[in-house]
């Protein structure tokens, strides 16, 4: 597939600041250039030589692929990897815009357990329909190993333990953790924290988890509880307190990023400053994103003039419990399922296939407003 003329066109529109690119490392130049005779993937050595010619007849990268969170990465990373890793930013920045499948998912979620222990009225888990069979399981450990040995062979860059359900409840989630350490650019966990234990914690930061997201929405007892039904605010704000003495105390090193990221449901959330000042004093990072719409996906108003593709069709991958394959997590109950992976089904079948194909392409002709769940889905 030729590339070259989109990812230009992209580049010509993104310029970048020369104050960031000279915060880059000092050899960077000369690593990029050294790495282009040992990429093997054709699409790969396409991206990297337009980086090179951008980085040679410009004083500053025009790319947005180059921003703070990448500059910071690569000042604190080997240079053998710099060239795998703007790589894949590329693919995962650039690529979804322009509509270009990779070789490979560039991003995978998986889902360790389909199950929840909370109850949280904007989510689906309080479908009666769905917290049954077929859609509650636990992956099988040697089933998820496989599934981390072909995104490490096939590039993929980011891994998400999470997507329907609570990680943690999954009595072998340290052991995943580990399977899958150093393995990737990005391992991310996102969890509700009712299960931090300690020795859950100490793994977490043992396996190199880059980023840990808390799902919490408030910082009272009373709000707190009546958003996370099921949970309990004195053990989530515990849980969450240990895990960051336990990361100062014997991972002063470690990298990984921790943040409480909530969703506004209630009038009483308007006004989030104090919510701010609360959890920045615990963690490392604050978000709180609004809460549109139904939990329920396939009882929301269906929008006519919905008729741009959604970019996530070509930047991620989810895998549940059982190998089912979806493109997103909104549609909890699979009725877009591109397919399943088993001993004959890989992850690369799956996402270059005629199913996962069929939607992207139903996307880009304007009809994704004739498609369920996206036809009444806020997500573009």
């Amino acid at each position: 597939m030729k590339i070259t003329g989109n990812i230009k066109e992209i580049s010509e529109q993104l310029e970048f600041l020369s104050t960031q690119f000279k915060e880059l490392p000092s050899d960077f130049r000369n690593t990029i250039k050294d790495s282009l005779s040992k990429i093997k993937s054709d699409q790969d050595k396409e991206i990297l030589t337009s980086l090179i010619n951008d980085f040679e007849n410009t004083n500053a990268p025009k790319l947005k692929v180059i921003g703070r969170q990448e500059i910071d990465y690569l000042n604190n990373s080997d240079p053998s990897i710099w060239a795998p890793y703007l790589i894949h930013r590329w693919k995962f920045k650039v690529f979804p815009k322009e509509k270009i499948v990779a070789e490979f998912p560039v991003y995978i979620l998986i889902e360790p357990v389909s199950s929840c222990n909370f109850r949280c009225p904007m989510c689906f888990q309080i479908d009666n329909s769905f917290t049954r069979k077929p859609f509650m399981g636990t992956m099988d450990f040697d089933f998820f190993c496989s599934i981390i040995d072909q995104a490490q062979q096939g590039g993929t860059g980011a891994i998400t333990l999470a997507s329907r359900g609570e990680p943690t409840l999954h009595p072998r989630l340290g052991e995943m953790l580990q399977y899958a350490s150093n393995k990737f650019f990005d391992l991310k966990i996102n969890t509700n924290a009712s299960k931090l234990t300690e020795t859950l914690a100490h793994q977490i930061l043992r396996s190199g988890v880059n980023n840990l997201v808390f799902s919490v929405d408030w910082h009272e007892k009373e709000i707190f509880e009546k958003l996370r039904k099921g949970g309990i605010f004195e053990e989530v704000l515990e849980n969450i307190t240990q895990f960051h003495r336990i990361r100062d105390a014997f991972y002063p090193n470690s990298k990984v990023i921790t943040r409480v990221s909530g969703v506004s449901v209630l009038k009483e959330q308007d006004d989030t400053e104090e919510y701010n000042n609360f959890w920045s004093k615990i963690v490392d990072q604050v978000a709180m994103m609004p809460c549109d719409e139904r939990w329920d996906t396939y009882a929301n108003e269906i929008k006519p003039e919905l008729i741009l593709p959604c970019q996530i069709l070509w930047d991620r991958f989810y895998v549940w419990f059982d190998g089912v394959c979806n493109p997103c997590d909104i549609d909890y109950k699979s009725m877009l399922t591109v397919g399943k992976l088993s001993p004959d089904t890989s992850i690369k079948d799956v996402w270059t296939g005629k199913s996962y194909q069929k939607l992207r392409q139903e996307h880009l002709l304007g009809k994704r407003n004739e498609t369920t769940p996206c036809d009444r889905c806020g997500i573009s």
